[in-house]
């Protein structure tokens, strides 16, 4: 059956927020697809399911009460679920990496009806509407959704997100990684840093736009990470790669000296050696406060010597 990726927000973390752009792409390192288990018992089936049944549910209530942003054959789907339908996943979750994300896309992918539907997805001038539909799905799993994860999931291609596009799917450069085949960013490796601690994105969001409302810190946000942030988009999308780690160093620097509680403390140390040399740099991954660091190195095999002890997950390069 079709795999949905993982997602990964490479820059643009808790900036989005406040006027920055931000880039996401499809993580293919991780990803979830459906399967049929029909000779589990009850019990067994309910833990496979989780909350599967319980999200049918929400969607048949949405639609019954004329609410649902899309048709969905919500009856097929409580059907394949009575059938032994689980979504098999090895995304991790309290991470940021779009777990729920995509099963919501799986979700709509597979039951979602095209005759009275919006207009075909794939066309740029639905995205907004599209990221609606789905943030509205996936507002089961978290209370209020962006829709963003699961849009990613769905399209899995790289999206330029915020600014006056909205949002927008980008082209990665010819000579990129593993999302497009080849190489990446020239002479670079981009790579998570698994803190192996799962979290909650709500706390560390409030603390953000809490910290904004100080007009000091707001100005000095606006004057010294939004620059960098959007720096560090234009020059991914252009594959240079010296640029990135050059922005990389700025945005790890002022997340470490300025938003300090969205770096676990047990890894401050290391956050500091990266920018004290220039053999590999640290930033924030998606909200902060555990899950995923996101790291850039000129010499991915000299990193790993340098973070011995640390789980690397190569992503491109």
């Amino acid at each position: 059956m079709k795999n949905y990726p993982a997602k990964l927000l490479l820059f643009g973390e808790h900036t989005v927020n406040v006027g920055s752009l931000a880039l996401a792409v499809p993580l293919p390192l991780f990803s979830g697809k459906w399967a049929f288990s029909p000779k589990l018992n009850t019990a067994e089936l309910a833990a496979r399911q989780m909350r599967l049944p319980q999200l049918a549910d929400y969607l048949d209530r949405l639609q019954q009460q004329g609410e649902l942003l899309v048709k969905l054959d919500v009856a097929a789907f409580r059907q394949a679920l009575n059938e032994g339908l689980v979504f098999e996943s090895n995304i991790p979750t309290g991470y940021g990496a779009g777990s729920s994300g995509a099963l919501v896309a799986a979700v709509f992918d597979s039951w979602q009806l095209a005759v009275g539907s919006l207009p075909p997805w794939g066309w740029q001038s639905d995205l907004g509407e599209l990221k609606k539909a789905l943030a509205q799905m996936e507002a089961f799993f978290h209370g209020t959704s962006s829709g963003t994860d699961p849009l990613i999931c769905f399209l899995q291609k790289p999206v330029l997100l915020g600014g006056l596009g909205g949002v927008k799917i980008v082209d990665l450069p010819t000579n990129h990684p593993k999302l497009a085949g080849e190489s990446l960013i020239t002479n670079h490796q981009i790579f998570l840093l698994d803190t192996e601690m799962p979290r909650q994105a709500t706390p560390f969001i409030e603390y953000f736009l809490e910290k904004m409302r100080d007009e000091a810190f707001s100005a000095l946000c606006r004057t010294e990470l939004l620059p960098s942030v959007e720096a560090a988009i234009t020059a991914f999308l252009e594959g240079n790669g010296s640029r990135v780690f050059e922005e990389v160093h700025h945005i790890g620097g002022f997340q470490l000296h300025n938003l300090e509680r969205l770096i676990p403390e047990k890894f401050r140390p290391i956050w500091q050696q990266g920018l004290d040399d220039d053999l590999f740099k640290l930033k924030v991954c998606g909200a902060g406060g555990g899950g995923f660091l996101l790291g850039i190195t000129r010499d991915f095999e000299a990193t790993k010597l340098a973070l011995a002890g640390h789980k690397l997950l190569p992503v491109m390069g």
